[in-house]
């Protein structure tokens, strides 16, 4: 009984070890999921860039506080604005995520008055970014109340020297659908459109259909296009019916021009399914597309892509790793298109980069596709 079982546990491990994809993949997802959390995901926030509107020219108290916010870690002025038409041009450049605006009289009114009010701007289409921010600007102010407090020879802080008003630009009413609806789109896209796609054609080369298809006297591209108009368009229904819930039970605006939407998912569903033909030209079985696009593209775009965790708080590398994932450009780019009502031409960067992955990632998956499945 021992032998046989012995046996039978050594034939097993030979298994396993055979199976190099499937152990790399094991030992993988882990590691990779491990590092992630650990080490790249962070909801801390450090080094924000902000701007500063000093409507006081200089006035002493006003530097106090500039020197404050720039003292601590969690901010970096970057940027001076010089009116309020320049903070939502700040906001749509993606150049700051917050102003501080100092009025003109911040000295008289905080002798005469008792205390002189501030207002924090910040860009609220990321919420978690937003709230986390104004806390941080919150809590610096309140250290300054209490060193001017005494220095003044008060002993408790009850009259503020300054006073906080807060404004939240592109979602005032800090609805987290704001934030998570074009999340959703961006993981729906990738399930429906790369997914699917790459484990729909890895289903089909173990069963000997595309062997098929491929000695036919259908042509490679013809084959591949073939297989992507359906999916492209059951995406893009799908992604107009996620856009309508949002719009209609959520409540989330849509600023920007329909055609510019419509523009910025085509392009980003058609990277999706290049993506998805791309994996599916190197892998050979259901099991192994599916675990190459849980790993390679889903977990990618819930992590790294900004639609939890903000980028901007990442290590460097991680960063420059962020902006290769298609769903980093089209969040920022839809966001800027729905809450900010940013045009086409302003948002030209994320466009250009999806339609500059979609031509790269669709000629190497038609390459891809052709040399693999080509008669031999």
């Amino acid at each position: 009984m021992q032998s046989s079982f012995v046996t039978f546990m050594n034939k097993e491990w030979r298994h396993i070890l055979r199976e190099r994809r499937t152990l790399v993949m094991i030992f993988a997802i882990p590691l990779a999921l491990v590092l992630l959390f650990g080490y790249v995901i962070s909801t801390d926030i450090d080094h924000t860039p902000i701007a500063v509107l000093d409507s006081s020219h200089g006035d002493p108290l006003a530097r106090k506080l500039m020197h404050k916010l720039s003292a601590a870690d969690q901010f970096h002025i970057v940027d001076q604005v010089n009116c309020e038409a320049d903070i939502d041009r700040a906001f749509k450049r993606g150049v700051v995520k917050m102003v501080v605006v100092i009025p003109s009289d911040i000295g008289s009114d905080a002798r005469r008055y008792g205390g002189a009010e501030v207002q924090l701007v910040t860009d609220a289409s990321d919420l978690n970014v937003a709230t986390t921010v104004i806390s941080y600007a919150t809590a610096i102010i309140s250290d300054l109340n209490a060193e001017l407090n005494t220095q003044a020879g008060h002993l408790t802080a009850d009259q503020p020297v300054l006073r906080t008003n807060v404004r939240m630009m592109y979602n005032p009413e800090l609805k987290s659908a704001y934030m998570f609806v074009p999340g959703v789109i961006a993981l729906i896209v990738m399930i429906v459109a790369a997914m699917m796609t790459s484990v729909t054609l890895a289903r089909e080369k173990e069963s000997g259909t595309l062997r098929l298809l491929t000695v036919s006297p259908l042509k490679a591209h013809t084959i591949v296009l073939g297989k992507m108009v359906p999916y492209f368009i059951l995406t893009a229904v799908i992604t107009g019916l996620i856009m309508v819930l949002g719009t209609w039970v959520f409540e989330v605006p849509c600023y920007g021009t329909l055609w510019g939407v419509a523009l910025l998912c085509s392009l980003f569903i058609l990277a999706a399914i290049a993506l998805g033909i791309l994996i599916s030209s190197l892998v050979k079985t259901q099991q192994s597309a599916l675990t190459s696009s849980l790993l390679g593209l889903f977990l990618p775009t819930m992590l790294l892509s900004g639609f939890i965790f903000p980028i901007s708080n990442m290590p460097q590398v991680m960063q420059g790793l962020c902006q290769v994932v298609p769903a980093t450009w089209f969040i920022e780019g839809i966001k800027g298109l729905m809450l900010k009502g940013q045009t086409v031409t302003e948002l030209w960067l994320p466009m250009t980069v999806l339609g500059g992955m979609t031509l790269v990632l669709g000629g190497g998956a038609l390459w891809m596709f052709a040399r693999r499945t080509r008669p031999r």
